[in-house]
């Protein structure tokens, strides 16, 4: 029931919003001491969409190469969200994609401790919430979209949605995280479910405000890169299929494994188990929220296998967020069981069982990571690289490479990207694994080389030998590889790219 309005709050109202405070300042202070510790260092593929935002930001279009328009980040909302920061603020743009990132959990952790205080589940979400931000897994994604759009989306539930202004705020918010990631559309569809049951009426308003949203985004992308979907989707299916031998939906969550025992440490399987059995008291215990955040987190867990692509860190982050919240529901529904009115010490006992063995094997193992993290030493090497081509180019000297990332955002020299993701013309070769027949139907004057061994075959070659000459070396700081700079000799000879697939050598003179 309401309180009257000008009613002064019970005072262990008052004493609960307080603690509420007070969790989210220590945890907002948490998230502004990991960040300053990750700022910037973010995985190569987030500094494709950091080069479109600098490009924006700097007046040169939505673009990632000047003059081709090719929507080739699977980010768009974020992209300009960070050009906006950029020019308002004039801070890097990595080191904003990092703070965003850490904005964003906060903020999840933040509403969902609100559903949760509501249904008398505090000490669940509190604990729930610290596990999360203090879990390097989900970290290891700082500068990817992927929190900011469950930002949105959680707080799009938390809307009231028996109202016209919620629904229609609901839907503006749903609409934009598909802005921020074109999968954010399943959790947008999820919550319109959601909402349809709740009222046992069609959400239209709700409907309609998230449409409206979605159809300015596509009719946006198409007028600016001629194309309503990102190109990276189709170049990410490209590399699975490619993957000769190896069934791509039968590998996705396979790969993950490695990676979670990294970071959840030896109890990691067990943490897993007991996050997604503690799924169904998350969605009883915060709500909506809870229930969207669930849902949308199993659903993307399935949908990405089916869709053959490979695995990425970031793509788990939602089911990822959602299985540590279950461990400390889990725990808590578990210690409730026990719990009896004369024992209620042995339930108490029993979550706190729980959540140490949970925290004894992810917090150690977080803490190591956390310590321990400096920039992978071959994305260093590609900046110092990337910034001694700059040096020495013409604007329109351009690279091939296969790793754009963080080579583009640093020369802001064109780029030739053999994989597909800004360079079209590539997928047919991707498809045929023929990086050499990319390399020639756009060759370039800069080739870059790292010991990471995709481009041997190319630079393997004799008549590349004859054509390109090493002007550059740079050697990673763990001594595990390095860097050869390739630049072309003028009048060189190249053989013709030929079909994907076939061979690519020179015609007989």
């Amino acid at each position: 029931m309401e309180r009257p309005a000008g009613a002064e709050a019970p005072d262990g109202d008052r004493g609960s919003g307080l603690a509420v405070a007070g969790v989210v300042v220590a945890w907002a202070l948490l998230a502004i001491v990991l960040a300053r510790r990750l700022a910037g260092l973010a995985l190569d593929d987030f500094f494709i969409t950091y080069r479109y935002a600098w490009n924006l930001a700097a007046g040169q279009g939505f673009v990632f190469n000047p003059g081709e328009r090719v929507f080739g980040t699977t980010e768009p909302g974020l992209a300009l969200l960070l050009a906006g920061l950029a020019r308002l603020t004039r801070a890097a743009i990595p080191a904003l994609g990092t703070c965003v990132t850490a904005a964003a959990m906060v903020g999840c952790a933040a509403l969902l401790l609100a559903a949760a205080r509501e249904r008398g589940r505090l000490t669940d979400a509190i604990a729930g919430g610290t596990l999360a931000l203090a879990s390097s897994f989900l970290w290891v994604s700082h500068g990817a979209a992927a929190p900011l759009v469950l930002l949105c989306l959680l707080l799009a539930a938390s809307l009231d949605g028996e109202r016209p202004r919620g629904q229609i705020a609901a839907g503006l918010l749903a609409g934009a995280a598909v802005w921020l990631r074109p999968d954010a559309a399943v959790g947008t569809a999820i919550l319109g479910l959601l909402l349809w049951r709740e009222r046992r009426r069609l959400p239209w308003r709700y409907g309609a405000a998230a449409g409206i949203v979605i159809a300015a985004g596509l009719a946006a992308a198409w007028w600016t890169f001629g194309s309503a979907l990102p190109q990276t989707g189709i170049a990410k299916h490209a590399m699975a299929a490619a993957a000769a031998g190896r069934d791509a939906s039968a590998g996705f969550w396979p790969a993950a494994l490695p990676i979670l025992g990294r970071h959840w440490g030896p109890l990691w399987m067990g943490i897993a188990a007991l996050g997604l059995a503690g799924l169904p008291a998350l969605a009883a215990g915060t709500g909506r929220a809870g229930r969207l955040l669930a849902l949308y987190a199993l659903a993307l867990g399935v949908l990405y296998p089916i869709l053959g692509v490979p695995f990425f860190v970031w793509y788990a982050f939602p089911l990822a967020f959602a299985a540590l919240y279950g461990t400390a529901f889990a725990a808590g529904w578990a210690g409730r069981r026990v719990a009896r009115p004369r024992a209620r010490w042995a339930g108490a006992a029993v979550s706190a069982l729980l959540l140490v063995a949970v925290g004894w094997s992810l917090l150690p193992a977080s803490a190591r990571w956390f310590r321990g993290y400096r920039w992978f030493p071959y994305l260093e090497t590609y900046r110092r690289a990337a910034l001694f081509v700059h040096e020495r180019s013409a604007p329109e000297d351009a690279i091939a490479y296969v790793e754009i990332g963080v080579v583009g955002y640093y020369s802001r020299q064109p780029l030739v990207d053999l994989l597909g993701l800004v360079t079209p013309g590539s997928i047919p070769y991707v498809e045929k694994s023929d990086l050499v027949g990319a390399f020639l139907a756009r060759p370039t004057t800069w080739v870059l080389f790292h010991t990471r061994g995709r481009m041997r075959p190319l630079v393997n070659r004799p008549w590349f030998q004859r054509a390109y000459e090493d002007v550059g070396h740079f050697y990673d700081s763990d001594g595990r590889g390095a860097m050869t700079v390739f630049h072309r000799r003028p009048g060189s000879a190249l053989p013709p790219a030929g079909a994907p697939g076939t061979a690519h050598e020179m015609p007989p003179s």
